[in-house]
């Protein structure tokens, strides 16, 4: 092949357009992970706030981020629900592209002088949420989490005290536990108690090459469309497994402070702001 028709198939193959919001591409898109943003979420959850020593929280936190004195931290386990926007019948047509369930340990922290919330470890059961993770900077892997389903219809909870739980677990071993207790059915609350922030996101991807950089990024992402409905509150727990691989022992003992069930809704889109690029010095 003579330089002019390598350069030519050169260009043509550069050229060549790829498809898809996340890996795998390909020329139509379909074999994607992720549908295109936007995405209306909503969850069903359990959600238990506890306290720690700030300096231990400080060890899951990227730089820049600092913890709040307060030491406040959450766990929510919950049954989630996705519908892309551009595709809104895969949630009854593919039910398993649209269903999920999702457990978070987060903690309100600063950057500057703001204050917002950041997801230090996630556990998901589809490999399509762990694809939105490497999108936006969350630090998701897979892992079996479960809840209890709580139907009224059941005779099981005739009585009005109940007490609900979830669990997560990977490779066999446990990560956490979560309970909450509801006294005569739990006390109805307006709002759940914390500061109404928007999101802190870490997102770093590691170079192949010596001569390339890391990406190395903090964002703010706001969520719109957010709605809460059927907020309960109870008595939270909460217990810390043996898995070896999740530094959840550097938190140490942590102080529970309270327990809630909710409904939540709201879109996530890509409308993130860039805080800080530590690519470029």
């Amino acid at each position: 092949m003579n330089q002019d028709k390598r350069a030519q198939a050169s260009t043509t193959t550069t050229a060549r357009p790829w498809m898809g919001q996340s890996w795998p591409r390909s020329s139509t898109g379909r074999s994607s992970l992720v549908e295109p943003l936007p995405h209306h979420i909503s969850c069903e959850a359990l959600h238990v706030t506890f306290r720690a020593e700030p300096s231990a929280i400080a060890n899951l936190l990227p730089p820049d981020l600092e913890p709040l004195d307060t030491g406040e931290g959450w766990v929510m386990i919950a049954e989630m629900a996705k519908v892309s926007a551009s595709n809104p019948e895969q949630m009854w047509r593919d039910p398993s592209r649209s269903s999920y369930n999702e457990c978070v340990l987060g903690f309100y922290c600063r950057f500057g002088d703001r204050i917002g919330r950041y997801s230090a470890l996630v556990w998901v059961d589809r490999d399509w949420s762990l694809g939105m993770g490497a999108i936006f900077g969350w630090g998701k892997r897979l892992g079996t989490i479960d809840r209890t389903r709580h139907q009224a219809t059941n005779p099981a909870f005739d009585e009005k005290t109940h007490t609900l739980g979830g669990t997560v677990s990977r490779y066999g071993r446990r990560v956490l536990d979560i309970a909450v207790t509801f006294e005569d059915g739990g006390d109805a609350i307006d709002a759940l108690p914390g500061h109404a922030a928007s999101t802190f996101l870490y997102r770093y991807i590691a170079s192949p090459a010596p001569d390339v950089p890391d990406i190395e990024q903090l964002f703010e992402l706001g969520f719109s469309n957010v709605s809460m409905s059927g907020i309960k509150q109870g008595a939270g727990m909460l217990s810390f497994g043996d898995a070896e691989d999740e530094d959840l022992d550097l938190l140490g003992k942590v102080e529970i402070t309270g327990g809630y069930a909710y409904q939540r809704g709201w879109t996530t889109d890509r409308q993130a702001r860039l805080l800080k690029d530590y690519t470029a010095g």
